[in-house]
């Protein structure tokens, strides 16, 4: 454009339009202004891919245009800047390919990160060159900072190329190798005895010992030396300023240079020494002729020679005992293969580098030592310590640094309680204790609020399983019952229980005595564990459940004081093995699996120990920047000297207290468990036993009524739980103000409250007595549009509504959601009529809900008004989690909507209706979402103001992205398009499944075996996912969402595998979209199909049913029989049935629209079974049609009506049969093409 002189829209704001009185020159300034801005908008829209140009909002200048799809679609690099950043600083020389490659190397980092606009300067480059050298290089450092001039780059490589090449010169090529014993140390020839071989190493300490001392060897006598010794490395004195710990220093002769080891290698002394050791017992040992190697990874000392020098020995238990003249002076701990002498803290050589073993960072921690063995184990007490080492679990241990552990005082410290002698039973299964615990907050990841335990009175084995609501316990006590007794081959013989609601109905009168797990002893030490766990790191606290499996996994390798040995032993009959221990919660690099990393992707993530893995050998990590925040592998590295704390860190209070729930089951529930269970004695305690049944009674007897919600409404809590999913979104307050996008946070939280106070939700009042307040709480999400891009960061806060009691704190539910059917169909008219069609959304809906009860509230987090905190709110209006909040917004709406003209649709509530002569306007209400659909401009516009004058409103524009939904128009066409590829991609990365092969056919069985196989693989952790894309836009994934759901209870190690073939063929359909398109004559017609005992559990058939509309399908559904037919004309018969009654819901609903004049005829249905068509049109009875039920001769009547019209139709041409069976794949492709699915 620049070249043709027609850029000036791009440089110059739109002048001002040329009026009357406009001179020539401001005319014909405006006229070329207005050429270009024409000529530049058609070049780039022209030139401009159609994916982009559709999401690019309407604008008629072309600067405007430009700087949209600058601002969203200029390539960042702010990845790969990172990337060399992190290379630049992180780089360190390894020796390999030279000095001289290495400084090359880091230039290059150097020069690609200027190239991204990162401003360093050289002065920079040279002072990362020279701390990526090891000490080695130390005489370069320092001569480089003495300096006053200064050296180009070029310079300095050439100096510390030089360098290197004078140390090979004078380098002596060895092997280092660790014996086993002092006195396996030989010298050639063996002129004479030396005391032990010392080595002064620190980290970063080269091979070789004289740079430091050559580069200060011309200081003044009186001069403060400032540099470090190089002997023991410490600031502020030189070597000969050291006598007290190392004096006589002499050189080696020539006879004396090498020790010869025991496989014939030889490493170099660099001199000989005298050293005093300091003793724990504070007692001084002196070791002449000390050999300083610096080579040695260990520090030894000679047994024989200590002998010649008098000193006598005691060994025995593991441990050594050193005596001079019969009095004790020192003693040490068998580790391995050596024993470690206990050195005094201040030694010259503590501890840490006389037990080093390996050059990493736990080989510098003290591994005999007992207070990191008792971190290991999740803070167990110093006796089950002490019985490890006795039982041969753990080898010696140094318990002279266990002292008194403030983290368990923290998290255990409890009053004293009388003991009771407990009998115990003689065998494994015998009884089993159990307990549940909970709710416990914060939420648990998975959105569990509770755990349920199970302990083996013999062997104090235990197992514990995270649940979310009590009601689920029993069918994991019936999990656990199989797969206990499977693995020990014999069954549970009794079960002790607290007379909780979870095993309501099933009790005798005997277990009156309180067992030792009964109720919250065995719960208590848990917590008590997790409290201490979490105190050790700074860990969010959501992560309890992490650290209550392992906590149940160490009791359970640990000895118990009831029992002679370990519970996992008397369990399984093997010892345990504790070496691959850990700390909870450090940090660790982790290797994930991952097939498509790249060749330069960092090898490892960052992230935290958090748990050991069960069946495998891997243990559980803690990632937060990986997409499932918890990953499991066996591969990574631990730094368990930097557990997650700071070092100004307190201990947070973290109270895990139980709220009271209480759960009402009717008398006649009787549990189906096949085994007696033994009653504990009806307290009013509570879960923990310090919380008391409230006033008001309970009657059992009364059914509860549960609020109608419609599938559709679960489908859209599914629809935020997986379309919201975002790995970055936070999930605490502390979380929010600490993270790096605190200021966009705050934002959001600020605008939250602003809506409360704007619309007076609450009033602050003292709390009435007799009345408890419900908790809240911020939830926060990253909001995206349907290209993955960030639009706003969103905080709501939501009251904690479970805690909420029906009859007192709410009367009814409802949630105002409309179905998918009704937002097909509607669609369908929008690409037949080729209506408008916007898109709304309410701000704080349920802020506008008027509350009838009195509830009260506990104020946010973070926003407790100062001098007022006694006070709660007292909620006037409905806020989000309050189990009443929807049915008030619906109710509210409603009345506004209605007074204004609009009429709602009886069929579906959430569809409404204005008709103004021959304009007319839908509105589709799902829950703060709102479609506009309408044939008039003005109409529509008239609408939005109406809705933005009573509600809070945003004005989302047309229609583009609604519900998951990504919606495509070609109006010059009538063709509107559904498409979930974003949705589909999101689900695909989420199970690690994006970069997989695709597959043709979700399923496409071959042949019998084949088929009976499929049969047996029905279930995934993916289904949930499935559902949603299934029930929106996806008819061709329908059959096998099915009977994928069909086993939710039982999943196996194949389920799997069938899962994933289909997110394969989901990875190839992914551009397929629901498509509508103008047609002459705008009517329903309906498919239905039935496969005749195809289950092979239960051979009960399948029924399919499919109805079109506009080209496309508006209406689906896959579902298995309730009854065994008894004939391919019954099953087909029965799915005529289902097809009919959707039929006139269809029917009912379209005509209540009033523009479809095609559906007041008999709607067509389309079945391939001839049989059927003649008995649905038959009025006489046969014989073997005697047994059907009479509820099915519905078919017969609205066919007899002439509502329904079913003929035959040849099975190739049934578009209903691949939601009834898996097809071949040319013949499934054939038919998802039929149905209106098409690729893009």
């Amino acid at each position: 454009m620049t070249l043709h002189n027609l850029d000036l829209a791009l440089r110059v704001n739109e002048p001002s339009k040329p009026t009357d009185v406009s001179s020539t020159d401001e005319r014909s300034f405006y006229e070329k202004w207005e050429h270009s801005n024409r000529s530049c908008l058609m070049v780039m829209k022209y030139t401009m891919d159609k994916s982009i140009k559709e999401c690019v909002p309407k604008t008629e200048s072309a600067k405007e245009f430009l700087e949209y799809v600058k601002a969203n679609y200029t390539k960042t690099d702010k990845s790969e800047m990172t990337t060399y950043l992190k290379l630049l600083t992180t780089t360190m020389y390894d020796r390999v390919g030279g000095v001289r490659d290495h400084i090359i190397k880091l230039k290059h980092y150097f020069n690609k990160a200027n190239e991204m606009k990162v401003e360093l300067s050289e002065k920079f480059l040279k002072w990362l060159v020279l701390e990526s050298l090891p000490a080695s290089f130390d005489a370069v450092k320092l001569t480089f900072n003495a300096l006053k001039e200064e050296w180009t780059l070029e310079e300095l490589m050439s100096i510390v190329v030089q360098h290197e090449v004078s140390m090979k010169k004078n380098e002596t090529r060895s092997i280092a190798l660790v014996t086993d014993q002092g006195s396996n140390i030989k010298k050639k020839p063996p002129h004479k005895n030396f005391g032990g071989s010392k080595q002064f190493k620190r980290r970063g300490n080269s091979s070789q010992g004289g740079s430091s001392a050559s580069a200060s060897s011309n200081a003044t006598k009186n001069e403060k030396f400032k540099g470090k010794c190089n002997f023991c490395h410490k600031i502020g004195h030189k070597q000969r300023r050291r006598r007290k710990e190392m004096t006589k220093k002499r050189r080696p002769s020539k006879h004396e240079e090498f020790v010869y080891m025991g496989d014939g290698s030889k490493v170099k002394i660099d001199f000989f020494g005298m050293i005093k050791l300091r003793l724990a017992t504070k007692s001084l040992l002196l070791l002449h002729d000390v050999a300083y190697i610096p080579s040695l990874r260990r520090n030894l000392v000679s047994v024989t020679t200590l002998d010649r020098q008098g000193y006598s020995f005691h060994f025995g238990g593991g441990k050594v005992d050193i005596f001079s003249n019969s009095v004790l002076i020192g003693n040490g701990v068998l580790f391995g293969n050596l024993y470690n002498l206990s050195l005094h803290h201040g030694s010259l050589c503590d501890s840490s580098s006389v037990n080093s073993v390996v050059r990493c960072k736990r080989a510098r921690m003290n591994l005999s030592s007992s207070m990191l063995w008792h971190k290991h184990l999740g803070h167990i007490s110093r006796q089950r310590l002490e019985r490890l080492v006795r039982d041969g679990v753990l080898s010696n241990l140094d318990f002279s640094d266990f002292e008194t552990c403030v983290v368990c005082l923290k998290g255990k410290m409890t009053a004293k309680t009388r003991k009771e002698k407990i009998d115990r039973c003689g065998s494994t299964l015998d009884l089993i204790h159990t307990d549940i615990c909970g709710p416990l907050t914060p939420t648990a990841l998975g959105g569990y609020k509770y755990f349920i335990t199970f302990i083996d009175d013999f062997s104090r084995y235990g197992y514990v399983e995270l649940i979310h609501e009590k009601s689920d316990s029993l069918n994991v006590f019936k999990a656990f019952k199989a797969k206990v007794e499977l693995q020990l081959g014999k069954p549970i013989k009794a079960v002790k229980s607290d007379r909780g609601g979870e095993y309501y109905g099933r009790y005798d009168e005997t277990g009156r005595n309180p067992g030792p797990f009964a109720k919250f002893l065995r719960n208590r030490t848990l917590l008590d564990m997790v409290r201490c766990m979490l105190f050790n790191s700074s860990l969010p606290e959501f992560l309890w459940g992490e650290v209550l499996r392992t906590a149940t996994y160490i009791l359970n390798q640990v000895p118990s004081k009831s029992v002679p040995k370990t519970p996992y032993e008397l369990w399984s009959g093997k010892k345990p093995s504790l070496h691959h221990f850990h700390v909870w919660g450090c940090k660790a690099e982790v290797r994930p699996y991952n097939p498509q990393s790249k060749k330069l992707d960092p090898k490892t993530i960052s992230g935290f120990f958090v748990g050991y893995c069960i069946g495998s050998k891997g243990s559980r990590f803690y990632c937060p920047s990986h997409t499932t925040r918890i990953i499991e592998s066996d591969r990574a590295v631990y730094f368990e000297d930097e557990v997650n704390v700071d070092s100004n860190f307190v201990p947070r209070e973290i109270p895990f207290g139980e709220e009271h729930v209480v759960i009402p089951f009717p008398t006649s529930y009787v549990p189906n468990v096949d085994i007696p269970i033994v009653q504990q004695p009806d307290t009013n305690q509570g879960e923990h036993g310090d919380q008391v049944e409230p006033d008001f009674p309970v009657d059992d007897t009364v059914r509860v009524r549960k609020p109608a919600i419609s599938d559709d409404y679960m489908i859209y809590l599914q629809e935020h739980e997986y379309d919201g999913y975002d790995a970055s979104d936070l999930v605490t307050y502390q979380e929010a103000i600490h993270c790096p996008q605190f200021t966009s946070w705050k934002e959001a939280m600020d605008n939250e409250m602003n809506s409360m106070y704007m619309n007076g939700v609450w009033d602050l009042v003292e709390l009435p007595q007799g009345c408890k307040p419900v908790g809240c709480k911020w939830v926060f999400k990253t909001k995206r549009d349907s290209s993955g891009r960030i639009e706003r960061y969103k905080a709501r806060l939501v009251v904690k509504g479970y805690s909420q009691r029906e009859g007192i704190d709410f009367k009814e539910t409802f949630s105002p959601v409309s179905t998918k059917d009704s937002f097909r169909v509607i669609m369908a008219i929008v690409a037949h009529f080729d209506l408008e069609l916007h898109q709304m959304d309410v701000k704080t809906a349920f802020l506008n809900g008027d509350l009838d009860e009195d509830v009260y509230m506990e104020q946010p987090t973070g926003f407790t008004e100062v001098g007022k905190e006694d006070l709660v709110c007292k909620l006037n209006k409905s806020i989000y989690g309050l189990k009443q909040a929807s049915r008030q917004w619906y109710l509210k709406f409603d009345k506004i909507i209605t007074q204004n003209g609009f009429k709602e649709n009886t069929v579906d509530r959430c569809i409404y209706l204005r008709v103004s002569g021959s304009s007319y306007i839908f509105l589709i209400l799902y829950v703060d979402d709102i479609l506009l659909a309408s044939n008039d401009s003005d109409l529509l516009i008239e609408t939005k103001h109406m809705l933005s004058t009573h509600f809070d409103m945003k004005d989302l524009g047309e229609a583009s992205y609604v519900l998951g939904i990504k919606i495509l128009r070609d109006r010059a066409n009538g063709v509107l398009k559904l498409s979930q590829r974003t949705y589909i991609e999101k689900i695909l990365k989420r199970f690690n499944m994006h970069n997989c092969s695709s597959t043709k056919a979700p399923i496409c069985p071959q042949k019998d075996d084949e088929r009976e196989e499929m049969r047996t693989i029905p279930y995934s952790s993916v289904v949930g996912s499935l559902m949603y894309a299934q029930v929106c836009t996806r008819p061709d994934i329908a059959f096998v969402v099915g009977v994928l759901g069909r086993y939710l209870s039982n999943p196996g190690s194949q389920h799997w595998k069938a899962a994933k073939k289909v997110l394969r063929y989901l990875q190839g359909t992914k551009d397929f979209m629901l498509t509508y398109r103008r047609t002459n004559i705008l009517d329903v017609v309906g498919f239905c199909d039935a496969d005749f005992a195809g289950c092979i559990d239960d051979k009960k058939s399948t029924t399919g049913y499919i109805f079109m509309m506009a080209g496309g399908v508006v209406s689906w559904k896959s579902v298995k029989q309730t009854l065994t037919a008894s004939s391919t004309m019954e099953a087909e018969y029965v799915a005529c049935y289902e097809a009919c009654c959707h039929a006139i819901w269809i029917r009912n609903f379209i005509s209540a629209l009033g523009v479809v004049d095609s559906i007041y005829r008999p709607l067509k249905l389309f079945c391939d079974n001839s049989a059927a068509v003649a008995f649905s049109k038959n009025t006489r009875s046969i014989s073997r049609s005697k047994h059907i039920d009479v509820k099915f001769y519905f078919v017969k009547e609205k066919v007899a009506e002439s509502l329904i019209d079913i003929e035959h139709m040849s099975t190739k041409s049934m578009l209903a049969d691949p939601l009834t069976k898996g097809l071949p794949i040319v013949v499934f492709q054939e038919h998802v093409s039929q149905m209106g699915l098409l690729e893009a």
